[in-house]
């Protein structure tokens, strides 16, 4: 096994979402019997979660932050995608031609790696690079971590933190988070932090209908689907 400096990789973890997934959910139709179309990426989904769950409470309670903050944005990244294909296809693409003509390294950053979807700059900040000297070894070592669950939900967790706080500066508590504080934080790990948070705050106040409440569409879905996700997580808060 190839060292990586970065994680130890799990080798064994749990089954990426492949070609063979996509085509079972996004052309097959729906059906519970057959479990096909939505059912299939739910079930999944919930498998993913049950299979981490231990992973995932540990890191929440690490971090500091609430299991369904950051099991609701697993269950919301993980699968309907083939997973290796962004570090397989789309990272090199990036790497050798758009920058190799930019002359920098943004645009292979930027390529969302894991279940749990990030981007690389992300994961190197959070991990204490510099994004912006990573090596093309580098990026795929960290591309590798990524799709190692644990690594993967651990640096997950920790951006997380990092987004609870970005809108609540001087928070004490950010275990203990109301669910506008959670829809925020989730709806930021899609967005990004560009939008303000009084954006934020308004997209939850507008009528439906209104094209702003899709800005926190993200993490109102976590809210909705709270009982769910707490089941399947054991009701582990």
């Amino acid at each position: 096994m190839v060292n990586n400096p970065y994680c130890k990789v799990d080798a064994f973890g749990f089954p990426a979402f492949t070609g063979w997934d996509t085509l079972r959910y996004k052309l097959l139709p729906n059906s519970l019997l057959f479990l096909t179309g939505d059912y299939y990426l739910w079930a999944y989904k919930a498998a993913y979660l049950k299979y981490n769950n231990k992973a995932i409470v540990n890191a929440a309670r690490e971090e500091n932050i609430p299991v369904l903050l950051l099991a609701g944005v697993a269950i919301a990244e993980a699968g309907g995608a083939p997973d290796r294909f962004k570090s397989a296809v789309v990272l090199p693409f990036r790497q050798l031609i758009i920058d190799t003509f930019r002359q920098d390294n943004s645009a292979s950053n930027a390529t969302s790696v894991g279940l749990i979807a990030m981007q690389l700059r992300v994961a190197a900040e959070i991990i204490g690079l510099d994004p912006a000297t990573l090596t093309l070894p580098q990026q795929h070592q960290l591309a590798t971590c990524l799709m190692s669950n644990e690594f993967n939900i651990r640096v997950v967790a920790k951006h997380l933190k990092e987004l609870v706080i970005f809108d609540n500066p001087g928070i004490k508590d950010t275990v203990h988070l109301t669910d506008e504080q959670i829809i925020i934080a989730a709806s930021r790990y899609n967005r990004g932090i560009q939008r303000s948070h009084a954006d934020f705050i308004a997209s939850l106040h507008v009528e439906k209908g209104n094209s702003s409440r899709e800005y926190t569409s993200y993490g109102r879905r976590i809210i909705e689907k709270r009982n769910s996700i707490m089941k399947i997580m054991g009701a582990s808060q």
